[in-house]
């Protein structure tokens, strides 16, 4: 199986993952911790990443697995009414997993581990249909209530949440076991997209289960922000001291939070993106670099979900308007025309001319992005002649990346007498990619 690619230098913050788990482990501390981030920064990969390192780290006391790794996708599980059986049922499939992974010739240590744990936790999942628990629960439960006159006695002595108390202490006393054998780390993902009500069951059953036990590490992926809208669904915004505390009630189930960022993309992107980056032609090497250093800054603040969205419709575009490979100047006035629109940049025919004047009005909608903007347009012009005011500024465009592409904004978008334009014979050489640009950005405004 092909390695994944980090395509926005993670391995720092996965090290950092592992590092803390390792020292958890070390101690046989319990501890539930949170890897948070916005919807779409990948999340995801980096805890998937986590979990199949741990898998192979070893115990230098038994030489066997340190761990015995979970993953608890709560959106996919949801269909169970009781979440507690949503998570037995996600580390059971886990367990099985594992097991296709572990060939004929693995350790005999390695496959007992496996087995040990499979029985332990089919006897949890017992435990749960002996006790009633989930969605035989509830219908028992509504039973019970409709016959509240002839079954008296029965819902007497049938206590709700004893009952489920007590399924839920056998299940920890079961956890603690495995837990003595290898430390157990449960990764729980795409809390995000569940309904605010299941999403906060999910965590009160997180508490319940795993809570205080010694050597078990919960690791949850979350958006705050959501989370925390979740929480005003159920219970309501806080008013006053009588009102929820938000902060305080996410602190009963997450110890400590690591903050997941946007990232910052590397030299991956161009594996990553081949397909499309095989349509042009980078001439040098100075060129590659500038291009890495280009989409840095202008994906530094667009998640990474987004980033492939755009890259899927800027090679689609690119695909119906042109079969020919062109300048990479194409590829980044390509991708920089979508990122503006992203950015609510507004009328382009400012683009080329935006360090000749003030533009409050941009400013006000793209905030400190105008810098970032500003730094490409001053590598893209030389200044040969000024006058008094910026009205009598001459300047001829500098033949390289940035001056192409901010030549193509120039054409395309200023109504006005083309900036700078009896200065720039050597344009000549990308009229063809001049062409594409134009029909790139024709497509774009007939197809929203």
């Amino acid at each position: 199986m092909d390695k994944r690619l980090d395509l926005l230098d993670r391995e720092e913050f996965i090290e950092n993952v592992i590092k803390i788990v390792n020292q958890l482990s070390e101690i046989k501390r319990g501890c539930c911790f949170a890897i948070e981030g916005g919807w779409g920064v990948g999340k995801t990969f980096v805890i998937e990443e986590i979990e199949e390192r741990l898998r192979v780290i070893q115990s230098e006391e038994t030489s066997s697995d340190r761990y015995f790794v979970f993953h608890y996708n709560c959106w996919q599980h949801d269909y169970y009414e009781e979440p507690a059986v949503a998570i037995i049922s996600a580390m059971l499939a886990s367990v099985r997993e594992d097991e296709v992974l572990v060939n004929g010739e693995a350790e005999r240590i390695i496959k007992a581990g496996y087995e040990f744990v499979g029985e332990e936790l089919k006897k949890i999942a017992g435990l749960y249909i002996e006790n009633k628990i989930g969605i035989n629960l509830i219908s028992w439960a509504e039973d019970i209530k409709k016959n509240k006159e002839i079954n008296q006695k029965a819902e007497n002595e049938f206590d709700v949440m004893f009952n489920f108390s007590q399924t839920i202490e056998k299940v920890r006393k079961k956890l603690q076991e495995i837990a003595e054998e290898r430390t157990i780390v449960l990764f729980v993902d795409e809390l995000d997209r569940c309904i605010p009500q299941y999403a906060i069951k999910v965590l009160e059953r997180l508490h319940h289960i795993f809570y205080g036990l010694d050597n078990v590490v919960v690791v949850m992926a979350i958006d705050r922000k959501q989370l925390e809208h979740s929480v005003e669904e159920m219970f309501g915004a806080r008013k006053d001291e009588s009102s929820i505390d938000i902060e305080k009630y996410l602190k009963k189930f997450i110890d400590f939070s690591m903050v997941l960022d946007n990232g910052t993309i590397n030299e991956s992107y161009r594996k990553k993106y081949k397909v499309y980056f095989d349509k042009f032609v980078i001439e040098n090497e100075q060129d590659a670099e500038e291009i890495t250093n280009i989409l840095s800054k202008l994906f530094a603040a667009i998640d990474i979900r987004r980033q492939e969205k755009l890259i899927e419709k800027v090679n689609m575009v690119h695909s119906l308007v042109c079969n020919e490979k062109l300048d990479i100047s194409v590829l980044v006035f390509e991708i920089l025309y979508e990122v503006l629109k992203i950015w609510k940049f507004g009328d382009l025919k400012y683009v080329a001319v935006i360090n000749d004047g003030r533009y409050t009005d941009i400013e006000k909608r793209i905030g400190n992005k105008m810098d970032i903007l500003k730094s490409f347009v001053d590598q893209a012009y030389t200044n040969v002649k000024m006058g008094y005011g910026w009205q009598t500024t001459e300047k001829s465009v500098n033949y390289n990346l940035y001056g192409k592409i901010f030549w193509y904004f120039a054409n395309i978008y200023y109504d006005e007498k083309i900036p700078y334009l009896e200065f720039n014979n050597c344009m000549q050489d990308v009229k063809d990619e001049l062409e594409v640009a134009k029909k790139y950005c024709e497509f774009c405004e007939m197809v929203k």
